[in-house]
């Protein structure tokens, strides 16, 4: 009875049971908050004054951070945030940090990416993103982050241009999303042995004949935004992966492979942007098919799809884009030449944002002569 009383007597006091909680509690409570927002609490109450300054997760975002504290300039704005970045960073006691984040999507000193990197490594990171831009020549970025044994999951997108090294040496990255870099090889990702994700986008291969990718780890991969004019004509797609189990494409221009074994692959989602309609889009056909300047763009790009999907002959989930049926369902000579090698096939699914939409019988025929109880999902 007692008990009871001394709670209804703390509820009406209006008890602040949150500063109660221990500091790991209060850590989790803040990580879902941007960084000026987790340092704003500090004028909460005494218990709060120093809860940021061993706060593991570190989130700079600008949008946030302008929105909360705004000058009539945005120069002024992106002064105001790299010294925030600064004064936290000081600031914050020595102790690990667990996750680090800059977003800024706008242009950015070098000199703030390059202090972040030298911290995140310093206090042992084990989660990193950098999503930024900068349009006077591609960041590089230093040498000692490529040796961070800590780092399991690094975002690296860099609008205007990431300048990559040879090897990358990070031992213990699990997920990798890169994003602007220029002209690289992809023989970087077999120096990450254990890596298993992997995020390709908005990638400018225009010198490159030959794109690697070494992974015996690799079991999900994404190349998204792969554009026809960031892209060498005829450039390849190598890919070594025996434990792949899904993959993602997103472009506007079909992704041509050399050799590859896919033996593995479960999922498979290609989504064909729309640009293929524009008259001067420069497909590209393979040397052993003959195609005529006036059936270019629907025979050439049609043949070019089904030579790419081929590749993925093992896969048991196929999601596709509505306009890729589109571009199938007007080269049937193609479909009948190059028959379905789907065999494993039992999902068909076909991302539509219209209710009614058919698919033609031909390419239905296409895919049921492989594969006999297949589903087709919209």
């Amino acid at each position: 009875m007692e008990s009871r009383t001394r709670k209804r007597s703390s509820l009406n006091n209006n008890e602040d049971r949150i500063s109660t909680l221990p500091n790991v509690l209060l850590h989790h409570i803040l990580s879902f908050l941007d960084a000026v927002q987790v340092v704003q609490t500090c004028v909460l109450s005494k218990r709060w004054m120093n809860v940021w300054k061993s706060h593991p997760y570190l989130d700079f975002n600008f949008e946030t951070f302008s929105s909360l504290i705004t000058s009539y300039y945005y120069d002024d704005d992106m002064n105001n945030f790299t010294d925030f970045i600064s004064h936290v960073l000081v600031r914050r006691n020595n102790v690990k940090a667990f996750k680090l984040s800059l977003d800024t999507r706008r242009d950015c000193q070098y000199s703030v990416v390059e202090s972040l990197i030298y911290y995140a490594v310093k206090h042992h990171v084990e989660e990193m993103s950098i999503n930024t831009a900068h349009w006077d020549v591609p960041i590089v970025l230093p040498r000692c982050f490529f040796d961070c044994e800590s780092l399991r999951s690094l975002k690296l997108k860099v609008d205007g241009g990431l300048a990559l090294p040879k090897s990358l040496g990070l031992q213990s990255l699990k997920t990798l999303h890169l994003g602007g870099a220029q002209n690289f090889d992809g023989k970087i990702f077999s120096s990450c042995p254990n890596l298993e994700n992997l995020t390709i986008e908005d990638i400018c291969l225009n010198v490159v004949e030959n794109f690697n990718i070494h992974a015996l780890s690799l079991k999900s991969l994404e190349i998204l935004n792969w554009r026809y004019n960031r892209i060498k004509q005829g450039c390849k797609v190598m890919l070594v992966a025996p434990k792949l189990t899904s993959f993602k494409f997103d472009g506007n221009t079909p992704l041509f492979w050399s050799e590859v074994n896919l033996t593995s692959l479960d999922d498979v989602n290609v989504v064909l942007q729309r640009y293929y309609h524009n008259h001067y889009y420069p497909f590209y056909v393979v040397e052993d098919e003959y195609i005529s300047e006036e059936e270019e763009t629907e025979q050439g790009l049609g043949l070019n799809l089904i030579k790419m999907l081929h590749q993925f002959c093992s896969a048991k989930s196929l999601t596709l884009s509505m306009n890729i049926i589109e571009v199938l369902s007007k080269v049937p000579a193609a479909l009948n030449k190059h028959p379905s090698p789907f065999s494993n096939l039992k999902y068909l699914k076909l991302k539509t944002d219209h209710k009614d939409v058919t698919l033609p019988a031909h390419v239905l025929n296409y895919f049921l002569r492989s594969s006999s109880l297949l589903k087709v999902c919209f």
